[in-house]
């Protein structure tokens, strides 16, 4: 259940195998494509009889503001948080659940060709919108083209044509081997899975839609004031089960001890975030209940740093960054010894991550030793650069780890942007960043294994990436243009390995992303857990299976 650290969840590969008889496939149903399919290991949707009507609120602190954006699937940013309002609202074809990181949702039969050129899937039959309108194949056609968010690009290079079969069946057609689409035509990967209303999306536009959208999710979205609160309602007709509470809303609260206050007082029931001096607080008090929700590591990174005039250009500097980080004491101040030091920017959940001692150790801690690398890289008196960004509620994180660099010299400000803003200029890559004297602290768990992180942050065409080496662009086109499953294992890691020895990306700690919950929140006990048993997910859908006491 404790996702990460303590479960180090072997995850197994969406693609397993390939196999030549269509008919081994096991799915429901006539098959959907002709000739030789890959296997898939899609995970059967836990379709729930109705316990009674849907009863009771529940109000969730979100610790940084709310963003109007995060309700649009068609601009989907990269940045997992959005998710959380995509499991609110609207429904993919495949997504992660707690059953399995693939878990058929609005399709109920997929396949995949062996050549990796057609994909198709059937839909559930009687899918609706909220406002009651059939959810059909064109609605996934029109999403699907319609699209602007991450890894646009990608998916239409590679589309060739769409075939709608029917109202239910749906083959998308590629020019070439799209080895990938599965993974990130998962709704846990990116937004293009999410399916969107063209009836709907066509008549209100882009504006109208973020600001009352509709989707054929367990929630309705009843109403918003944009940055500070969100209120949605059941959708009892929604297709998986009956939602467990009437009504969920979110409200953003940037305040670490304002969060603290609401559990405590009953306003919150449950409050995202709880970390630094507040957690031993939250931990001793008895009528509140945590979760760690192990979720990825942190890591540094620096906009800029091939550009001439950064002082990260050398890698001597960047290593002498990681060198000065205290880790260990990071990880009891921050966490309560909860969290661990950790040698990869990429979490032990992922598929083909390295980790552990032999593949990736923790970083040294070495004062002397990053004072004698600024120097042999022509900065005896330490380097100066402009900001260290962080969000909240990790000020003083930001503030320690600055602390921990100035003991060597290097010296810079905490710059502090809100939530939205800050995910809002990572999705932007190096862009969003413009100085290229910059330290950025970011975290980033998602599913689509070790080369979905890659492919957002490593990679020189993706718009959200911060790294591009010509060593590593190599390995990312072989291993794009390969097709045998371990020859792109072998390639992801030593992309990772690459990474890692280069210091461009510097990891800190795995992260425990501490939720707490108030005594309305059922079951009582330690049953309450199960909400955060989703794999990659930091928070802790589906929310239609949230329960609580109904006395408010």
């Amino acid at each position: 259940m404790i996702k990460g650290l303590l479960a180090l969840v072997a995850v197994s590969a969406l693609l397993l195998t390939t196999h030549g008889d269509a008919t081994a496939q096991k799915a429901a149903g006539t098959p959907l494509l002709s000739g030789p399919l890959a296997k898939l290991d899609i995970k059967p949707a836990q379709i729930e009889k109705a316990k009674g009507k849907p009863q009771g609120t529940l109000t969730v602190g979100m610790h940084f503001a709310l963003d109007p954006g995060w309700l649009d699937p068609l601009e989907h940013i990269t940045a997992v948080t959005m998710q959380m309002y995509d499991y609110f609202v609207h429904d993919a074809l495949i997504k992660g659940m707690p059953n399995g990181e693939f878990v058929y949702g609005l399709a109920e039969q997929a396949e995949l060709a062996a050549d990796f050129r057609q994909a198709a899937f059937r839909l559930r039959p009687g899918l609706k919108f909220h406002d009651g309108h059939p959810l059909t194949t064109t609605d996934v056609k029109w999403t699907y083209e319609n699209f602007k968010g991450a890894y646009t690009k990608l998916f239409k290079d590679k589309l060739e044509h769409i075939q709608v079969v029917d109202d239910r069946t749906i083959v998308f057609h590629f020019k070439e081997p799209f080895v990938e689409f599965m993974d990130l035509y998962n709704g846990s990967v990116t937004g293009i899975g999410w399916i969107v209303p063209k009836h709907y999306y066509e008549k209100v536009g882009r504006d109208g839609f973020k600001a009352r959208p509709i989707g054929a999710g367990p929630y309705k979205l009843v109403s918003q004031e944009a940055g500070v609160q969100m209120t949605f309602e059941a959708n009892e007709d929604y297709w998986r089960r009956v939602p467990a509470t009437q009504t969920i809303v979110v409200k953003g609260i940037r305040d670490l001890a304002a969060r603290m206050a609401g559990l405590q007082t009953g306003e919150l029931d449950l409050a995202f975030g709880m970390t630094g001096k507040l957690l031993p607080r939250l931990m001793a008090d008895k009528n509140l209940r945590w979760d760690p929700n192990f979720t990825g590591p942190w890591w540094l990174m620096f906009p800029g740093y091939n550009e001439p005039d950064s002082p990260f250009r050398d890698k001597r500097v960047r290593q002498a960054v990681s060198l000065a980080i205290n880790r260990q004491f990071l990880v009891k101040q921050e966490t309560q010894d909860i969290g661990k030091a950790w040698g990869n920017w990429i979490g032990p959940e992922n598929r083909d991550a390295l980790k552990g001692d032999k593949d990736a150790p923790v970083p040294e801690y070495n004062v002397e030793k990053a004072k004698q690398l600024l120097a042999q890289a022509g900065f005896p008196n330490g380097v100066e650069f402009e900001w260290y960004v962080a969000f909240p509620p990790y000020f003083d994180m930001g503030e320690r780890i600055l602390t921990d660099l100035r003991a060597v010299g290097i010296r810079g400000k905490v710059q502090v942007l809100e939530g939205p803003a800050f995910r809002a200029k990572i999705g932007q890559g190096r862009k969003g960043y413009p100085s290229n004297k910059t330290i950025v602290q970011n975290i980033d768990p998602r599913s689509g294994g070790a080369k979905a992180n890659l492919g957002v942050y490593a990679v020189c065409g993706s718009p959200s990436s911060f790294v591009c080496e010509p060593q590593i662009e190599a390995l990312w086109t072989k291993h794009q243009a390969s097709v045998d499953p371990l020859e792109r294992e072998r390639l992801v890691k030593a992309i990772q390995r690459a990474l890692l020895d280069g210091y461009h990306f510097i990891p800190i700690y795995l992260n425990p992303f501490v939720h707490a919950v108030g005594p309305r929140v059922l079951p009582d006990g330690e049953g309450f857990h199960r909400y955060w048993d989703t794999l990659h997910a930091p928070y802790p859908w589906p929310w239609e299976v949230w329960e609580v006491k109904a006395n408010r």
